[in-house]
């Protein structure tokens, strides 16, 4: 947990963001076996804050299918191929070291959103974890029992980094083919501020088992694999209107703005109200004395046009507060991908906002 908090240390978050991710992992640890949605918002925060993607451009129709498949297996098998067709893009960097080979298959991105798959395969052909292993992951639904020891992302070109705010994001393995003999690792990132594109080199070390416990987890293979790619994918983000006034926990706020995607939605508004300076130096010593959470809590929800909905929990959030307001954004990237078609309105608060397109 130190080494955790030292690398927290070296991002770009507010003391409120780091507090705040600082508690979500704590529970994620003591807490039992969850659905995907829960896991994927508190599996992992990033290591790095300046974060790039990267993909190669392939306009061949097999590629585009084997993209749409690989993020099938993510976000369900009710994946519109058209969605992942207009945001999911190949790359094809790949790098091999301890015999281990890995390459960095896909990503699909928008605005402040994105998901790179990465396959992780044996040289020599063989299957890189046991039986065991594999079974492993019926127990946390797909997820399978590895880590890596360090991964870390960032830009080698002329930007310092892939966006101007901070961030959170969180990452798994899972086998998407049981026929051949690779496994797959996703990583998920989520930016309060829009994400540039760029050069990135990404670095992996220390890939583990964890069948038995983290504790007593295997080393499979030490690397490092460092891959260099350029990043580039079709942001297919709308614009809500906003403007409107809204309440948070009974204060008076302002919606600033909504970028919604088929990947992703994040809401950024202004509550005209601080958190008192004292509050603020305590900072955040357990959930219910958590000075910022009255900020946070900002009921969002997606209704489709099939009369179902979607209410948005587990976001990455942040406050800023000074000058007599708080600034503040919630972010999620969704579970299954639809078409931006499908929704109908976003409500926020007690305001609801058609989507027309």
């Amino acid at each position: 947990m130190k080494q955790y908090k030292d690398t927290m240390d070296e991002l770009r978050f507010t003391p409120e963001q780091k507090a705040h991710m600082v508690d979500r992992l704590m529970e994620s640890a003591q807490a039992s076996p969850r659905r995907p949605h829960s896991f994927r918002r508190v599996a992992v925060v990033g290591v790095a804050a300046a974060l790039v993607l990267s993909v190669g451009v392939a306009g061949a129709t097999g590629v585009l299918e084997e993209v749409g498949e690989r993020f099938s297996s993510l976000f369900g098998p009710a994946t519109q191929t058209e969605v992942i067709d207009q945001i999911g893009y190949p790359i094809g960097a790949s790098v091999s070291a301890d015999g281990i080979t890995i390459t960095a298959d896909a990503i699909v991105g928008d605005t402040h959103s994105y998901a790179i798959v990465y396959s992780i395969s044996r040289e020599d052909g063989q299957p890189l974890v046991t039986q065991a292993t594999l079974d492993g992951s019926e127990e946390y639904e797909g997820r399978l029992p590895l880590s890596f020891e360090e991964y870390d992302l960032r830009p080698t070109g002329p930007l310092d980094s892939l966006s101007s705010g901070g961030g959170g994001g969180f990452s798994h393995f899972y086998n998407a083919d049981p026929t051949d003999n690779a496994i797959q690792f996703v990583a998920f990132w989520t930016s309060d501020t829009p994400i540039r594109s760029g050069k990135v080199s990404t670095t992996f070390r220390g890939l583990y088992d964890t069948t038995d416990s983290y504790a007593n987890k295997t080393l499979l293979a030490e690397g490092p694999w460092t891959l260099d790619f350029t990043m580039d994918f079709e942001d297919s983000s709308i614009a809500l209107p906003a403007g409107q006034a809204i309440q948070v926990s009974g204060m008076d706020a302002t919606l600033d703005s909504i970028t919604l995607s088929p990947l992703s939605i994040m809401v950024e508004y202004t509550v005209h109200q601080e958190i008192p300076e004292a509050e603020r130096e305590t900072g955040q010593t357990d959930k219910a004395n958590d000075p910022y959470a009255p900020f946070r809590d900002l009921p969002v929800t997606l209704t489709y046009t099939d009369g179902s909905t979607l209410e948005i929990k587990s976001a990455n959030t942040s406050v800023g507060s000074g000058n007599g307001k708080a600034k503040c954004t919630m972010g999620l990237i969704f579970d299954t991908i639809r078409p931006l078609d499908e929704v109908t309105s976003v409500t926020v608060g007690d305001v609801v906002i058609p989507v027309s397109q």
